[in-house]
């Protein structure tokens, strides 16, 4: 209540500062945040090679970044791989207790030798990963803005998502939203991007362009914007 400004990292966080703390919208800047220059390399195919023989890795697989507790919301999308034939499911992540949840579903339901879950990849090693999945699925439930989702949109991925937060600032108009609660639309989305090409190929080039407002020059001219508004 005492600042002179508050800088939210999406409109989203700004309308929550806004209904949960009473704070005067003219107060708050929104700053979007950008990620680590390395999601926008192009790794080689022999890399890439590597990279998922060191981890043992399937040959396709559909991809999630984040730790694996319920916000994240992980088992909407192993509950779809029921419904979507003939490729894996990757979540890269901290386990926490829900991840227990989440591998006795996938065991009760005979998924258990296409969903793998993976913990300690380092930074260095995500770039060929994300460039090797065939989609990226960010079903969160709640964000503040999702990096991740920026990430792989900077790696030429596709992108599928929860309505309903921040995640369509981050995602832009291009990426795919779903229900968070329904894995049936969730697996026939993916199922349509899998099976449509020209889609699949729309998505990354319009994704790559629209993530060129998360560059670090963008972050950091806004930023300083609002440093010099506060001595007008």
């Amino acid at each position: 209540r005492i600042a002179d400004r508050i800088v939210a990292v999406s409109e989203c966080t700004k309308r929550d500062i806004v209904k949960y703390y009473n704070i005067a919208p003219s107060k708050i800047d929104v700053v979007y945040q950008g990620c680590f220059p390395i999601f926008k390399q192009r790794v080689d195919e022999k890399l890439k090679l590597e990279i998922k023989k060191k981890h043992n890795l399937p040959s396709r697989f559909l991809l999630s970044i984040g730790s694996i507790e319920d916000r994240k919301n992980i088992l909407l999308i192993v509950k779809a791989m029921k419904y979507i034939p003939d490729i894996h499911f990757v979540a890269i992540g901290k386990q926490r207790k829900y991840a227990e949840k989440v591998k006795k579903y996938a065991l009760e339901n005979g998924l258990s030798d296409r969903v793998h879950m993976l913990s300690g990849i380092p930074l260095s090693d995500l770039p060929a990963i994300l460039q090797s999945s065939d989609i990226f699925i960010y079903p969160s439930l709640y964000e503040g803005f999702g990096i991740p989702v920026i990430e792989a949109l900077s790696s030429g991925v596709p992108v599928i998502a929860a309505k309903g937060s921040c995640l369509e600032e981050a995602g832009g108009p291009n990426s795919i939203y779903v229900d968070p609660n329904d894995e049936k639309e969730l697996a026939k989305e993916v199922n349509n991007l899998l099976e449509n090409p020209s889609l699949r190929q729309k998505m990354i080039e319009e994704g790559l362009k629209y993530v060129d407002r998360f560059s670090d020059k963008e972050c950091t001219d806004k930023l300083i914007d609002v440093y010099k508004n506060l001595f007008v």
